[in-house]
């Protein structure tokens, strides 16, 4: 990955006195929340949540410490820009993170890959029914299926900034940030749920700026209007059949 010894680097000079989860944590928190902010109401109630808690992380940091996180903000929008992949989803396995959070993995981005070859027509079927298609990923992690189903898209003629929108879910607030940074960088309509998917409690719902400059939420309503006027039509007629075979029987 480009540019991946440097964000490493940039990433232990941070540490001092933390632990490389701590920072990492702090670093992809503080991206989404930045990118996040830049795209609702300024002044407004959540906005100034997310503002209060960004400027809480930054406290706990020097300023040459905090260039080093927007360095190496701009080494990951770089790299994703080059191969798009899940590179904060790497970054994490490759600092072996997940063995200090009892075996928190994520799926290695060549199974993503061959996972969405194999979804990719029924993606294409349903862009050609209703103009997008709709993925719903629970147990979200970095996003590294939805990365790879986007860049399997584009190899097929498809456009994921317009004819895809997500849905993803997970309990773990560093996950979210996580995937929500790597649908922001690829500009893919997409709501980001940090949500108990057991106790489907919700702890917190971000719209990807595709989702909002996108109106996103319109055509999602407009969708599910016209998904349901045909549900009813194809049972009309599926009433209709019937009443006419049991009108045939009967003559």
């Amino acid at each position: 990955m480009s540019g991946y010894r440097e964000i490493v680097k940039l990433l232990a000079a941070n540490t001092g006195a933390k632990r490389m989860s701590e920072v990492f944590d702090n670093f992809v928190e503080m991206a989404a929340l930045a990118l996040r902010n830049a795209v609702d109401v300024r002044g407004s109630r959540s906005w100034q949540a997310r503002e209060v808690q960004y400027l809480r992380i930054a406290g706990g940091y020097g300023r040459t410490e905090l260039y080093r996180f927007a360095e190496a903000l701009a080494l990951v929008t770089t790299a994703m820009e080059r191969e798009p992949c899940d590179v904060l989803g790497r970054l994490y396995m490759a600092l072996e993170l997940g063995n200090e959070r009892l075996g928190q993995y994520f799926t290695p981005y060549d199974i993503a890959q061959l996972m969405a070859e194999m979804q990719i027509s029924s993606v294409a079927e349903q862009v050609q029914k209703d103009g997008f298609a709709g993925l719903y990923e629970p147990t979200c992690g970095a996003g590294t299926f939805i990365v790879a189903l986007s860049q399997s898209m584009l190899e097929h003629g498809l456009n994921p900034q317009s004819q895809l929108h997500v849905t993803a879910e997970d309990i773990a607030p560093q996950a979210m940030h996580m995937i929500y940074v790597h649908l922001t960088l690829l500009h893919i309509p997409a709501v980001v749920r940090r949500r108990d998917i057991l106790t489907l409690e919700t702890f917190g719902a971000w719209p990807t700026p595709a989702h909002i400059l996108g109106g996103w939420d319109l055509k999602l309503r407009l969708a599910r209007a016209i998904n349901g006027s045909r549900r009813l039509i194809i049972k009309d007629t599926e009433r209709a059949a019937e009443a006419g075979d049991r009108q045939t029987f009967e003559e």
